[in-house]
């Protein structure tokens, strides 16, 4: 089953800059015109059952979508008390020991409202309810609010309370996928409003502040995808629809100041076609290979289990972060080396937008260690889909995922 959370559009106190919790603020004109572009892009789309908050702002944008929702309390935004409506200063000047609190992850009452712990505790049941109603195939779509969609996604992740949990803030109208497997529960998509833009605002601001953007893509289909061949470091060529995914991703994407990619050939025929559209040129870097999987290069599932199952048995069950056939890399060896090559290229070219062009593997070991979950967490985030985009962006001390696995090009 697959559940897609939306936030809703822009309300009136979203547009003031004031803190909103429970209030009622309606949307505002730009909200209703960000509800009117994702409707479009969602037309044709069929969904089991859709739910909402049943805060206007919510109910409207789920309405705009041309949808009866069911609607649901549940789902409403943190209930902050007497800091409803406020000004962000004015919260800061007379609070300032909740909001130290706050950042530090302590479970704490905002305004006097609702306590952080109670609010995970709330969405989280109001998460599992929505899955005991689903059938293994549905599809359903839940309208809310960004505090709730962050707070289910640091719980599908099992991350620890933290005011920075790894990600940015999430745009209005975004899209964040979840797919629930017998496992659990994954996340497959953070923070996805392209519909709006292929940068979203709030990280389109913070480049515009002279912050390096780091834009992660996955190359195209090569015939190991398909055939669920474990590829490493084994080099291969982009099949007919791994070209045209190239090519309408060239044709979507706005623009970069500055293109690198793995020296592997399905990463540098990906992004020629990227380079090609965009006028620029296409450098070589090692350290965006992808994992190299030793001796289970090349192999399927199947074999690698049959094969190798001890060494399976203990990555994959018991959770031991050991060398991929043996021979190969670990994770925290392919993140540590992504990290390095990417804070490499962040200082050659602060302030610049930099395309990267890397391989599933790699961005998803990079993206686990920068969310604090690693080896650990595998299974709770997808890999990203080929040619699909992730943005980075770096600041003076820290990387923030502005968003994840985003492929408007492929709909």
């Amino acid at each position: 089953m697959e559940i897609t959370v939306v936030r809703h559009g822009q309300s009136e106190s979203n547009r003031s800059g004031l803190w909103q919790g429970q209030g009622d603020s309606p949307l505002s004109a730009e909200g209703r015109l960000q509800a009117g572009a994702l409707a479009y892009r969602l037309d044709g789309h069929h969904y089991d059952l859709i739910v909402t908050s049943d805060l206007q702002r919510a109910v409207h944008t789920a309405e705009a979508l041309g949808h009866e929702p069911e609607i649901d309390p549940a789902w409403r935004e943190l209930d902050i008390g007497t800091w409803e409506g406020r000004s962000q200063e004015d919260v800061a000047a007379e609070d300032p020991e909740v909001l130290a609190a706050v950042r530090k992850g302590e479970d704490v009452k905002l305004g006097g409202g609702e306590s952080l712990a109670e609010f995970d505790a709330r969405v989280g049941a109001a998460f599992e309810k929505l899955q005991a109603r689903l059938n293994p195939d549905d599809r359903a779509m839940v309208v809310a609010h960004g505090g709730v969609i962050a707070s289910l996604t640091r719980h599908v992740l099992g991350q620890a309370r933290s005011f920075w949990s790894g990600f940015g803030p999430l745009e209005n109208t975004s899209l964040t996928h979840f797919r629930i497997h017998e496992s659990g529960p994954m996340l497959i998509s953070y923070n996805d409003a392209t519909h709006l833009g292929p940068i979203n605002r709030w990280t389109q601001e913070r480049h515009d502040e002279g912050n390096t953007l780091l834009t992660l893509i996955r190359h195209g289909q090569t015939d190991a995808n398909i055939d669920d061949r474990w590829q490493g470091v084994t080099d291969g060529e982009l099949t007919i629809d791994g070209r045209a995914q190239a090519a309408a991703l060239a044709d979507w994407y706005p623009g970069l100041d500055t293109l690198y990619a793995s020296p592997l050939r399905r990463a540098q025929d990906t992004a020629a076609a990227l380079a090609e559209v965009l006028g620029v040129e296409v450098e070589n870097h090692e350290g965006f290979i992808e994992m190299d999987l030793g001796e289970w290069e090349d192999q399927t599932t199947p074999r690698i289990q049959a094969g190798w199952a001890h060494l399976w048995e203990q990555i994959y069950d018991h959770d031991q972060d050991l060398p991929r056939g043996t021979t190969g890399e670990t994770l925290t060896e392919t993140a540590a080396r992504m990290e390095a090559a990417l804070q490499e290229l962040a200082h050659r070219h602060a302030g610049a937008k930099v395309g990267v062009v890397s391989h599933g593997g790699a961005i998803r070991s990079y993206v686990l260690d920068l969310l604090d979950i690693g080896h650990a967490g595998r299974d709770r985030l997808a890999f990203v889909d080929n040619t699909a985009v992730t943005h980075i962006l770096i600041s003076e001390n820290s990387a923030t995922i502005a968003d994840y696995n985003v492929a408007p090009h492929l709909e």
